[in-house]
């Protein structure tokens, strides 16, 4: 199955779902609240605490709730074909993960022994585990509330929403530091979590139980169906590996970025400015790819942003070495930002168009646990590529690789009107 091409009608659209869209972006915010706390700011806690390097890389295996939820999306899914309300997962989801980071504080970020680690990792694998759940709600609501022409802006309100979240947790935490304990600063996230809710809770939709009309592969509700059916779509298996591969130029090269800046003689804070400059440039990426999307249509907006993240990781070339000049590096850095974002967008939004209505959740998790796990297993290839051949090897290796993809999509869809 290759997505469907979405047409922009030009002159009779309708204007975008303001209210489900601001629903939505409350929703990632939260949800990138305790990711940017856990991913940037409690590393950095715990070392400065002088916990084991051990524990720190531990706190990766902690986010598996996020890769392993399409386990358990089914369950959320039938649960509102059976009449439960979005709110009610909400507000048992949000409410309780807030209460958990509060409960986090009063033990202290830092306990001073094994034992009190163990308390603590426990309870941020538990948060992951609601927030994770949280969002199979919230991808769902996305894929059946909003119109195939506007999934573009949903999109970018997805990947924007939840940066900006995890920058709030995290580097805005990192910040409040400086003038207030940590337990005290960890409270911040905490409230607004309980704020977005109240937010959330304003919007009469979520309230209510979905409607959902009869599809012949809905199953009525049978968990056989969700993964079954998923499957067994016309021309799943191309798109899948599309999902796989699409990233992989990204995958491979992205995470050695810092490791390459550092060896360049780029100090801690030089590289910690420029991930701040660059992310901000993400999000200015993510708006492009949503009006790619909505322009031109997903087939060529997916070829098109493809292409870019491609050439954008090759580009790392220039920068790679300590002889290269900063403005080269930004300039770099800024335009693969601009095209990750772009091209994640466009991809999310393409996935949400072979979802089943009644699996919503279920079908767009799928997707996107698949293209985590596959974004990791490259991520390993990259690390190996660079130690075997160096940054420049592995940059154009990571590229090469990402136009190959781009080029099976554009030969498979160039039979049909893109």
């Amino acid at each position: 199955m290759i997505p469907a091409k979405v047409t922009p009608p030009y002159t009779h659209q309708a204007g975008p779902p303001t209210a489900t869209l601001t629903l939505l972006l409350a929703l990632y915010l939260a949800q990138g609240l305790p990711s940017g706390l856990f991913a940037h700011a409690l590393p950095v806690f715990w070392r400065e605490a002088g916990v084991s390097l051990t524990w720190i890389g531990a706190l990766k295996l902690l986010a598996l709730p996020w890769v392993l939820k399409a386990f358990w999306a089914p369950l959320v899914d039938r649960s509102l074909m059976h009449g439960q309300t979005p709110f009610s997962w909400m507000l048992r989801l949000q409410l309780t993960a807030a209460l958990l980071l509060i409960v986090l504080a009063w033990l202290g970020l830092v306990p001073g022994n094994a034992s009190g680690l163990a308390v603590a990792a426990l309870l941020v694998i538990t948060i992951n585990l609601l927030m994770a759940t949280q969002d199979i709600v919230t991808d769902g609501l996305a894929v059946r509330w909003i119109a195939p022409h506007w999934r573009g802006l949903a999109n970018t309100i997805q990947v924007a929403g939840y940066k900006v979240g995890m920058l709030v947790g995290g580097s805005l935490v990192l910040i409040v530091t400086g003038y207030l304990e940590p337990e005290i600063a960890l409270l911040f996230p905490a409230l607004l979590l309980m704020a977005l809710l109240f937010l959330v809770g304003r919007f009469r939709g979520v309230r209510k139980p979905l409607s959902l009309d009869a599809v012949p592969d809905s199953g009525n509700g049978n968990l056989r169906a969700a993964f079954i059916g998923f499957w067994r779509q016309p021309g799943m298996s191309f798109w899948l590996l599309m999902v796989i591969g699409y990233k992989v130029a990204d995958a491979m090269g992205s995470g050695m970025i810092r490791p390459m800046l550092s060896d360049a003689g780029w100090s801690s804070q030089d590289i910690g400015t420029f991930t701040l400059i660059t992310t901000l440039a993400g999000l200015i990426g993510a708006a492009l790819g949503g009006w790619l999307y909505t322009l031109m249509g997903g087939h060529r907006a997916l070829i098109l942003a493809g292409i870019a993240q491609a050439l954008t990781i090759m580009a790392w070339v220039l920068a790679a070495g300590p002889a290269a000049e900063i403005s080269t590096v930004y300039a770099v850095g800024l335009a693969e930002q601009l095209a990750d974002g772009a091209s994640t967008v466009v991809l999310f939004a393409m996935m949400m168009n072979v979802c089943r209505r009644q699996w919503a959740g279920t079908d767009f998790t799928v997707q996107v646990s698949i293209q985590v796990v596959a974004a990791g297993l490259f991520g390993v290839l990259g690390g190996v590529i660079a130690d075997l051949g160096g940054y420049s090897v592995l940059m154009i290796t990571a590229g090469m690789a990402g136009l190959g993809v781009v080029g099976v999509y554009a030969h498979r869809v160039i039979g049909r009107s893109i």
